[in-house]
């Protein structure tokens, strides 16, 4: 007897794509987890795919399945601000300040951060150990390095596209690309600065706060520059 694409079956179909779709986050969590071990107990370079995959109990063609490049395997676990604030101008109505949205909310990011943990390290490690050793990782790692450099350049592209509606028609595809590079190049500082009270053991709120000032001046700038709107 033949199935009806309508009957009953399609329940069963649905739980078969679930469990097929549990079981490959699982197995791509597993291959995460065993690749930052590894990479935190012998470093970045040292460690290999097929030594990945055999620890991790997986052909190294699941590995590359899941992660294409190497670099991936350490960078799911990371990440950028950057990535959070092109996702947060891509919703922002046209209408709205550019300049004086993210004066608000990018000190805002870090309201609920927690501050660094005695000894230093990531304070969000505390909510997810695994990422404990991320940062130094990639402090010790040239290669992982220049992948962020390289995933720099994709998001300052990326949000160069988001804005060229957004800035004013005469200054176009380079006017927004210059606004998306200032745009990133602050959120970058303000990440290192975050970063360096944090470390000196001041909470989230205390960072926001200090933020606020210093990156209400940068933006003064793109404020003074292309205005609140597209023109």
């Amino acid at each position: 007897m033949s199935s009806n694409p309508d009957s009953g079956d399609r329940p069963r179909e649905e739980t078969v794509a679930t469990r097929h779709e549990r079981r490959r986050r699982q197995t791509r969590d597993k291959i995460a987890q065993t690749a930052l071990t590894l990479f935190s107990e012998r470093g970045y370079e040292a460690v290999t795919i097929a030594e990945i995959a055999e620890t991790a109990d997986v052909a190294k063609q699941t590995v590359v399945n899941h992660f294409p490049a190497k670099e991936d395997l350490l960078l799911a676990w990371h990440r950028p601000v950057e990535a959070d604030v092109i996702d947060l101008i891509d919703q922002l109505p046209l209408s709205t300040s550019l300049p004086a949205f993210l004066k608000e909310e990018l000190p805002r990011m870090f309201a609920g951060v927690p501050a660094a943990p005695e000894g230093g390290g990531d304070p969000r490690a505390e909510a997810d150990p695994r990422i404990a050793n991320v940062g130094a990782i990639i402090m010790n790692s040239p290669a992982l390095q220049d992948a962020l450099r390289r995933r720099g350049g994709r998001y300052q592209e990326e949000l160069a596209a988001i804005l060229a509606d957004r800035v004013p028609a005469h200054l176009g595809v380079v006017g927004a690309r210059a606004v998306a590079a200032f745009v990133l190049t602050t959120v970058t500082a303000m990440v290192e600065e975050a970063g360096r009270l944090m470390a000196a053991g001041q909470s989230g709120e205390q960072v926001a706060e200090a933020l606020t000032g210093t990156v209400g001046r940068a933006l003064d700038i793109l404020e003074t520059g292309i205005g609140g709107s597209a023109g």
